[in-house]
């Protein structure tokens, strides 16, 4: 039994750590790429997920530690010759395999209050979504 459990927390840390270099993956350059958004109101919402990621990344690594694990932490280079719906599609698509994630490790995860927190990271990630989906149709 107590193999199995370590085995189940094992596969939850992975799929943090994964989530971790998600979340991880552009907030170095968020505000580099918010700079280049000339609508104002755009440009708040793109340094609103970046404050979001950080947040996010903190609340991983944590339960990563709680969990036994070793937090895995990754940058990107930055997005030197993309355009900017390019770089938001792709971010678009991370939120939508974070949203997974944390859906995913939801339902792994034991403990109460860590479930509690992923559900919300997930929800947090439903709403990125809309946010970046909003991003897109401006900058189109």
């Amino acid at each position: 039994m107590k193999g199995k459990k370590l085995a189940k927390s094992s596969q939850i840390v992975d799929r943090l750590n994964q989530a971790l270099k998600l979340e991880y993956s552009t907030i170095i350059h968020i505000p580099r790429i918010a700079s280049i958004i000339t609508d104002e109101k755009t440009r708040e919402m793109a340094l609103i997920l970046g404050n979001a990621s950080i947040k996010h990344a903190d609340i991983v690594a944590r339960a990563i530690s709680t969990l036994g694990g070793s937090p895995e932490w990754a940058f990107e280079l930055a997005p030197v010759g993309k355009d900017i719906v390019e770089i938001f599609q792709e971010q678009l698509d991370k939120e939508k395999l974070a949203l997974q994630l944390h859906q995913d490790s939801a339902s792994l995860i034991q403990d109460r209050n860590l479930r509690l927190k992923f559900d919300q990271l997930a929800r947090d990630h439903e709403w990125h979504i809309q946010i970046i989906n909003n991003i897109l149709e401006k900058l189109r």
